[in-house]
């Protein structure tokens, strides 16, 4: 018979840990608050990397504005919670011409001739 009530007990605290879990995790998710506009933006300059980020941003920000922001904050949030590591440049962009932002950039064409960058229109000297 004690072993029966030893049981019981066993169960009933396992049922009040579980409760304890669930009302935390609860509590976690009702106090975490919508990252503003410009939270999102900060965030997703700071998580990107590469040459050309800024300008992404910049031309996404410009052209599509809040859709662009949406899916920033869809990115941030991957990367708050932990499922998303740094972004790099090009990764940025094949995201948000696979979600049909086409977001254009503006082409360098650099000529390197022994070390030295020259322009195209430059004659042989």
């Amino acid at each position: 018979m004690s072993e029966n009530l030893d049981e019981i007990e066993r169960r009933r605290i396992m049922m009040k840990m579980m409760m304890e879990i669930i009302n935390k995790a609860q509590q976690k998710t009702s106090t975490k608050r919508e990252l503003t506009r410009e939270e999102v933006i900060q965030l997703i300059r700071r998580i990107t990397r590469g040459e050309r980020a800024g300008e992404i941003i910049d031309n996404a920000l410009q052209l599509y504005g809040d859709t662009a922001v949406q899916v920033f904050r869809q990115l941030v949030e991957l990367y708050l919670g932990g499922r998303l590591g740094e972004l790099q440049d090009y990764e940025l962009y094949q995201i948000l011409e696979r979600v049909g932002l086409h977001v254009p950039l503006r082409t360098r064409i650099r000529i390197v001739r022994h070390g030295r960058e020259e322009s195209i229109g430059a004659s042989g000297e």
